[in-house]
Parts: C-alpha cells; sequence; structure tokens
C-alpha cells in the first residue's frame, strides 16, 4: 500500500498542500487533479522522496516506480540502453514493445520529440516491474491515440494488482481505471 498521512508541503514560503491524506491499494487507481500551482507535481517530488516535506509521512509496502514531469535527459546513448537501466528482467516487455514502435527503438535518447521521450520513460518504469506506479502528468505530451495507448496500459497494470496514482492537471476520461479522484484546490 502507498499511504499519505497528514502530508503538509510548502515551497519558497508558499503553503501547498495542508494535513493530505490517502491511500492507494494493490489493484486500485487514484488520479489527482488541480489547477496550475496547487502543488501536484511537488507532491509527486515528496512521494518519490526527493522533496522534503513540511510535515507528515509517505508510506510505501513494496516498490515504486516514478515518472516525474520534465526531466531533462541529455546524454547520447540509445533508447534500448536507456531502457535496460532499469533493469532487464522481461516482465513487461510485452507492453514496452507495443508502446515503443520499431522507429524510434534504434534512436539516441536526444533524437526523440517529447511525446517519444516520454513513451521511453514510461518504458523504463515498466521495465522496473514496481509495485506502485507513481505517474506525474503522463498524458501531458501525448496525442489521443498515445493516451488511449496508455490508459488500456495503466488499466492491465491495475488488472494485476499494480496500486497507480496518475497526478494530471485536467481529469481525463479514465473511466474502467480510475477508483476516486482527489482535487487539490488552492
Amino acid at each position: 500500500m502507498l499511504k499519505v498521512s497528514n502530508l503538509t508541503l510548502s515551497r519558497g514560503g508558499r503553503s501547498l498542500v495542508n494535513n493530505l491524506n490517502f491511500k492507494v491499494k494493490s489493484g486500485e487507481a487514484l488520479l489527482i487533479t488541480g489547477v496550475n500551482g496547487s502543488g501536484k507535481s511537488t507532491l509527486a517530488s515528496a512521494i518519490a522522496g526527493n522533496f522534503k516535506a513540511d510535515s507528515g509521512s509517505v508510506e510505501l509496502s513494496g516498490k515504486l516506480g516514478v515518472l516525474l514531469q520534465n526531466i531533462e535527459i541529455d546524454f547520447p546513448i540509445s533508447v534500448e540502453e536507456f531502457i535496460d537501466l532499469a533493469g532487464t528482467d522481461v516482465v513487461n516487455d510485452q507492453l514496452i514493445n507495443h508502446l515503443i514502435s520499431e522507429d524510434i527503438r534504434g534512436k539516441k535518447i536526444t533524437q526523440l520529440s517529447v511525446g517519444q521521450l516520454q513513451r521511453v520513460e514510461i518504458a523504463q518504469v515498466l521495465r522496473l516491474n514496481p509495485d506502485f506506479y507513481l505517474l506525474d502528468e503522463p498524458f501531458s505530451a501525448q496525442d489521443k491515440e498515445n493516451t488511449e495507448l496508455l490508459i488500456e496500459f495503466f488499466k492491465a497494470l491495475k488488472a494485476k494488482g499494480k496500486g497507480i496514482l496518475i497526478i494530471n492537471h485536467i481529469q481525463l476520461n479514465l473511466d474502467g481505471l480510475i477508483d476516486e479522484v482527489l482535487n487539490l484546490s488552492r
């Protein structure tokens, strides 16, 4: 289980999140939405352990796979090498093969479009085969077709008992995937 208890976050003296509580169990999916500046990405960073909370706690039983927003990758390795940085376990390779088209497999990471890079980053998280997925804006650089493809992947992961936390600035039609929606209001 991923459990957030009484979490309070601020940045630059500005309060973002106050006493936030939620949990995501295995086989469940939670969507967190909110306007720009409401603390969604800061929350994702705190859950991932990259940002210190003012108070509260994050508890995790199992392995967490993290996709954070706007990660810059500026080294010339291939798509395959990048995915393999997460390990060479082939548990989710069928999903990865559907997600990463043949035309980008041989390219260098620095040659990809923003949407392609985002799918490659998701593939790397899939390769980790975590128990829980923390996905910050996983659809932001995707067209309609790839958004629908990702939603189907996430549904398959949920059906396999994986817990999923999606943070998105808008509430998409995620029928059949999301069990609960939490809106961070300012």
